[in-house]
């Protein structure tokens, strides 16, 4: 199963359109600060939304959500209410309480990847399972003019991150 993951579009459903269109999952996960972008996703394209601090409307969006996709947890937030600029400290411990298998946020604009593994410590708190930690950065407003989106590839053995420059 493949599944897009964008965030941070800021008023560019140009570019969320010919991603859409480029990678052509059946799934896009969107972390927020550009909801009225995905009005040109097509509806054979399973979508699941957050409302970052930039989206004015959509109230009815949550800030945080958890999915299901493959058998893997996914806790989804645009990050703003955990301070991902600052740190990802809280946003970790959020997705671990949620039980998280995957953690997704936008929100800073940069792309990151990585794997917590169980038995690592983050303030204090032990993780109890593997986390991977994925920021897909920027389709809007990337911050070095490259726009970047993610990939996840969910198979029954695991999972792979990547990100992709348009």
């Amino acid at each position: 199963m493949d599944i897009l993951v964008l965030s941070d579009t800021h008023g560019r459903a140009d570019l969320v359109e010919a991603t859409v269109r480029r990678v052509r999952a059946g799934i896009l996960l969107f972390l927020g600060d550009g909801l009225r972008d995905l009005n040109v996703v097509s509806d054979d394209v399973v979508v699941r939304s957050v409302r970052g601090n930039c989206d004015f409307f959509g109230a009815d969006v949550p800030e945080s959500r958890v999915e299901l996709f493959g058998g893997y947890r996914i806790f989804m937030t645009h990050g703003h209410r955990y301070g991902v600029k600052y740190g990802e400290k809280d946003v970790i411990l959020a997705a671990a309480q949620a039980n998280a298998d995957i953690l997704l946020y936008g929100h800073t604009h940069r792309p990151v990847s990585r794997w917590l593994a169980a038995g690592d410590t983050v303030a204090e708190t032990v993780l109890q399972k593997p986390l991977l930690v994925f920021c897909p950065g920027s389709l809007g407003q990337p911050p070095n003019g490259r726009p970047t989106f993610g990939m996840l590839t969910v198979r029954h053995n695991g999972v792979l991150a990547s990100h992709t420059e348009l």
